[in-house]
């Protein structure tokens, strides 16, 4: 069972109702730096933006790569953070020094990623790894059945969401998934946080939910 240190824990928004700014916005990414500079500086332009627009950031929890790329620029911000890791996990990076934070512990990386969902408004995927695509994967799958979840945003740094775009592509065409809109492509952290507030509207609401 998730444990996490006394803090406010915002509700988990439905299709039905406004979600107003400033949000609870989960960024999913890796904890590798990324074959250039460039990664790590969209990271951190991310993490300033999100404290800019007055977001909490919600995240796994990393102190290391993108993660902690990203942590640490919304900590300069002044945002608040919160981090979401299994137990197991954290006990393997406890050299990593994490930005000042809202702790929660899992038990698993399933009930880390189903935390993420619950804590969180929108979501922005920069680019990582299996867990990463993992977590992109879950919010599709909820976005195509209609489960309540916040809209996606997937943030390229060099066209890394090309070769997802083309898979969703080919599912749809082949007539095992109805739904082609589930997310939306950035290329620059500020499209991303405006594609967020534009789909976080109640008439972007009703698509980001299926």
């Amino acid at each position: 069972m998730a444990t996490s240190s006394p803090a406010g824990t915002p509700r988990r928004p439905t299709s039905d109702e406004s979600r107003p700014l400033p949000a609870s916005v989960c960024v999913f990414c890796g904890s590798a730096d990324g074959p250039h500079e460039g990664y790590r500086q969209t990271a951190e332009k991310l993490g300033l933006l999100i404290a800019e627009r007055g977001h909490r950031l919600v995240y796994g929890a990393g102190g290391i790569g993108l993660m902690g790329a990203v942590a640490r620029a919304a900590q300069l911000g002044g945002a608040q953070i919160h981090g979401v890791i299994p137990a197991f996990l954290r006990e393997r990076e406890a050299g990593d020094e994490l930005p000042d934070q809202t702790l929660e512990l899992t038990d698993s990386l399933a009930e880390r990623k189903r935390v993420m969902i619950e804590r969180s408004d929108a979501f922005i995927a920069l680019p990582g790894g299996y867990g990463t695509l993992d977590e992109v994967l879950e919010i599709l799958s909820m976005a195509a059945l209609g489960l309540p979840v916040g809209p996606l945003v997937l943030l390229d740094v060099d066209g890394d969401w090309t070769g997802l775009d083309q898979v969703v592509a080919g599912v749809h065409a082949r007539g095992f998934a109805r739904d082609r809109e589930l997310f939306a492509r950035a290329t620059s952290p500020a499209q991303a946080l405006d594609l967020v507030a534009a789909r976080m509207t109640p008439a972007g609401a009703a698509r980001a939910t299926g």
